[in-house]
């Protein structure tokens, strides 16, 4: 389902695009734009979603990229590293959460709240003795560097960092601290 068709003027104006740009790039005539915009007019869905589409590419477009706001280079852990070097790790890095890695793939992460828990939980697991993998959550989602902050955004509400992949390789990775700096900026 597309937008309002009130939305493609306004979206038009925030991207600061004249109608006849806007024309251009979405392969429509001008006149069909001008005549959508003073509601004269209903377009036809193909039409329409064409225009839809080029906005959207445009403000994309514009938008900053995972390689943009990514720290690199990834720390980790391996999986088979004592607990006790991770934690080391988090608090020489001062991080809350790392990917943990086993034979240079991502198999899990480890934050400060998994090893905490798992401190406190029955049975009680030995600082001393265990191995990260014991306290390992789920893997952090992976992500392309062309992906934008916006898709990113998303991902952090339901994560707390995010990995960024290039042909496979882990190259950066992402937090909500990360896109808080860019706010900022």
């Amino acid at each position: 389902m597309l937008p309002d068709l009130s939305e493609i003027k306004a979206r038009r104006i925030s991207a600061r695009l004249t109608q006849s740009q806007l024309a251009e790039l979405s392969n429509v005539s001008q006149s069909l734009i001008a005549k959508i915009e003073s509601g004269n007019i209903e377009p036809s869905f193909g039409r329409a979603k064409k225009l839809f589409d080029c906005l959207t590419r445009l403000k994309l477009g514009k938008e900053k990229q995972a390689k943009e706001v990514m720290t690199k280079p990834v720390k980790f852990v391996k999986a088979h590293e004592s607990l006790k070097k991770a934690i080391k790790a988090l608090e020489r890095h001062g991080l809350s959460q790392l990917p943990v890695l086993d034979k240079g793939k991502q198999v899990g992460s480890i934050s400060e709240k998994s090893i905490l828990a798992k401190i406190n939980s029955s049975p009680r697991i030995d600082v001393e003795k265990a191995m990260a993998e014991e306290a390992m959550e789920e893997a952090l989602p992976t992500i392309q560097t062309n992906t934008p902050i916006s898709a990113i955004n998303q991902l952090l509400n339901f994560n707390a960092a995010v990995l960024v992949v290039e042909k496979g390789k882990s190259v950066g990775i992402i937090t909500k601290s990360n896109l808080l700096e860019q706010m900022l900026k």
